[in-house]
């Protein structure tokens, strides 16, 4: 690059950082009446966000503390504007409740994801892809169990060649991302899997980069930049080959066989029906699976692997998590039956699932309009979301045990007050499949999938931590976001079975 063109670039940033700081100044008079959680001023407001970044639960919960009583909402910086939550978890139920012509949660997603260039969001600009989800795969949970087993067994066996009574050592993370990848599709898409789930754990971390990447850049330049370091558009090539011959075979089967024709029980085949109803070509059908794949492989697969590590690290949960699993499967086989009867490790992993929170934030939406809520004014353009530390740690609704992780927590609830909250239910203080309209529509799935894959390592291995006393892995806050440690080490050996 030669001093022009460098001075050419320099100029376009330069531009382009007075053009966004000159709007983060403007955004803050807009919402200079919602009190601040750390400095109000723009630019010493990027001290606060660091402080943010550095600890998100301890910064939160400090400026919580400081709020004064009988406000309703806040503000906290991010990278380069505001967002606003309410107070109180009570205070997201209005937002979670606005019509999206109101409160958009794609504009959200655009903003967030850079979704217009990491999940073509401006070709599917509709919600489709639920449809299924919601009225299929949802409903038929049962006949998935024996097939995700299967799966599993294939997949343990091909990921970790534990064989005699040796302790086999595997990093977690990792191997329970490509797991959860390879069993998922073995009901969204069927088999053979052979070199097409790993183009989806990379399409799912293709999608993480450019969201942290294209923001850097000023918004006319985008496209450009996206033209030419994006992979994402290589990996749609690659997924289109692995699913072009399924769609064929399908229109083939249904010419030669007509009413005779037996669709398989896949969301591929799905998503193909709906797209005929709809005058939709195959590259629709494409990018709702890409989609599909990147909701679903990474946040169940940090979920468990929450669940995991903090099972692993208390043995005496261990156990009682194992004599369940042992004696359920004894009676009722892997079935979805004996899937709903491990009270203990659903009651478990729930709790895994309020006490590790997949981030600070969640169920965020962009304000399409001027609104209120609450009374509080709300400008055009603002960006709203739920403070999931604040709701997974509300003492008005855990009481004096909130900051303690307590596995028989739900059990307790269910037989105290009769609430029966499971793994996939989604409340106000247990929100991390969502909340309201826009909960993860396949979290049914999701749980059920994280339930038989811990059961599964329960039933066939012994398992421990390779850390020093066996003490949980510390978490990694990247950005909002909370990850188990990416590096931490399972031990596990083949268990003597008697049970098949």
């Amino acid at each position: 690059m030669d001093t022009s063109q460098s001075s050419a670039v320099v100029g376009v940033l330069t531009l382009w950082c007075l053009y966004s700081l000159v709007h983060f100044f403007g955004e803050t008079r807009k919402l200079a009446h919602i009190p601040t959680v750390g400095f109000s001023n723009p630019i010493l407001s990027y001290f606060s966000y660091i402080q943010l970044l550095l600890d998100p639960p301890g910064f939160l919960e400090r400026g919580w503390s400081k709020i004064p009583p009988g406000t309703k909402y806040v503000k906290v910086p991010s990278m380069a504007r505001w967002v606003v939550f309410p107070v109180h978890p009570e205070g997201y139920q209005e937002i979670s409740r606005a019509p999206d012509s109101r409160l958009s949660v794609t504009k959200a997603s655009e903003d967030t994801l850079q979704a217009k260039y990491t999940m073509y969001s401006e070709e599917i600009d509709d919600n489709l892809q639920i449809i299924p989800i919601r009225d299929k795969l949802s409903k038929m949970l049962g006949k998935f169990v024996p097939e995700v087993h299967d799966e599993l067994a294939a997949t343990l066996e091909d990921e970790f060649h534990v064989e005699g009574d040796d302790w086999k050592s595997f990093v977690a993370l990792p191997t329970i991302i490509n797991t959860i990848a390879r069993v998922s599709n073995r009901v969204l898409v069927g088999l053979p899997l052979i070199g097409y789930v790993k183009e989806c754990v990379d399409y799912a971390v293709n999608v993480f980069i450019m969201a942290y990447l294209l923001p850097i850049f000023p918004g006319v330049i985008r496209p450009l930049v996206n033209w030419a370091v994006s992979p994402i558009p290589r990996r749609y090539r690659n997924i289109k080959r692995y699913y072009q011959p399924l769609l064929d075979e399908r229109r083939r089967a249904k010419a030669d066989l007509g009413d005779q024709y037996e669709e398989p029980a896949t969301l591929l085949m799905w998503l193909a029906d709906i797209a005929d109803v709809h005058k939709r070509g195959d590259r629709d059908i494409v990018l709702r699976m890409l989609g599909v794949n990147f909701g679903s492989i990474h946040t169940t697969s940090i979920t468990f692997t929450h669940a995991l590590f903090s099972l692993l690290s208390r043995p005496e949960d261990v156990e009682t998590a194992r004599r369940e699993v042992v004696e359920v499967i004894d009676e009722e086989g892997w079935t979805k039956a004996g899937m709903d009867r491990l009270r203990f490790l659903d009651s478990f992993m729930k709790e895994s699932q309020r006490f590790d929170t997949i981030g600070t934030t969640i169920g965020l939406r962009i304000s399409v309009e001027d609104t209120s809520l609450s009374g509080v004014f709300i400008p055009k353009d603002t960006m709203l979301g739920a403070n999931v530390i604040n709701a997974h740690f509300d003492s008005k609704a855990w009481g004096d045990s909130t900051h303690a992780f307590d596995p028989y927590r739900f059990l307790k609830i269910e037989e105290e007050q009769g609430r029966r909250i499971q793994l996939p239910t989604s409340t106000i203080n247990t929100m991390t499949f969502g909340y309201g309209r826009h909960a993860c529509p396949g979290r049914f799935f999701a749980a059920q999938e994280m339930k038989l894959l811990m059961a599964y390592f329960l039933f066939y291995y012994d398992l421990k931590l390779d850390t020093k006393n066996g003490e949980k892995p510390k978490n990694f806050w990247f950005g909002m976001g909370n990850v188990p440690n990416g590096t931490a080490r399972v031990l596990m050996r083949r268990r003597k079975v008697t049970v098949e």
